[in-house]
């Protein structure tokens, strides 16, 4: 295999690993893992916002029947005050009759509350338990998609390693000077830099090629350019 069939078969190997690469960085499963790691974000932030609720309505609750506890309290000293005969002004008998009234409308709007903050724990605790039912799913799946993604990610790191440590042995095999102009022509090329020739026409800009060119480059012994687009020919039976 001459030089120029060399170059040939390095730029399939150049353009092998660039494709590599290139699916490396695309991998589809990394777009699902992106979605999911969102959807996670979101329902975990949902999860605490109910959760921050949840805690301060038991709060509010706590807060309500401790109150209602007071004015019961409260409600039966009066009473026991009231009707027992221990209070015999009259006056006094008003402030404490509009007094129990006050405390009685309280009361009821205290336990009013409390029914409300009841029902609400219990949607919300519903909303917990199905936010955390999801957010143990969705991590769950972003596990296994993790887990596909390194097992893909390993696969074609272990194809690019084969095809780098082909590569390497595949150069040490061309000239310095060969290598290098090659080298040059594929980072100015897009990666193109050896082209074939077919029928006296040059595959890179498809221009038809000189009848002395077309002869020199035949023999594959030596670097012969396009006159038109610079890259280097390579004849092909």
């Amino acid at each position: 295999m001459t030089e120029i069939q060399l170059l040939l078969e390095l730029q399939h190997l150049d353009m092998q690993i660039r494709q590599l690469e290139k699916a490396l960085v695309e991998l589809p499963v990394r777009k699902e893992i992106e979605n999911l790691e969102a959807a996670l974000e979101t329902l975990r932030a949902s999860l605490s916002d109910v959760n921050a609720r949840l805690a301060r309505i038991r709060k509010e609750q706590k807060e309500a029947e401790w109150n209602l506890r007071e004015t019961i309290q409260a409600i039966e000293s009066i009473s026991g005050k009231l009707y027992g005969g221990a209070v015999t002004n009259p006056r006094e008998i008003e402030g404490m009759q509009g007094k129990l009234r006050m405390l009685e409308g309280s009361k009821a709007q205290l336990e009013d509350r409390i029914i409300a903050h009841m029902e609400e724990v219990e949607t919300l605790e519903s909303k917990v338990e199905s936010l955390s039912r999801e957010v143990a799913e969705t991590a769950s799946k972003l596990d296994v998609l993790n887990n596909a993604c390194a097992a893909k990610v390993s696969e074609i790191e272990a194809e690019i390693s084969d095809a780098c440590g082909r590569r390497e042995s595949l150069a040490a095999r061309i000239s310095p000077s060969i290598l290098a102009r090659y080298e040059q022509l594929t980072k100015d090329k897009g990666g193109l830099a050896v082209v074939p020739v077919k029928d006296g026409i040059c595959g890179g800009c498809h221009v038809v090629l000189p009848t002395f060119i077309v002869a020199r480059c035949r023999p594959n012994d030596q670097v012969v350019k396009c006159e038109s687009c610079g890259r280097i020919l390579c004849w092909i039976e």
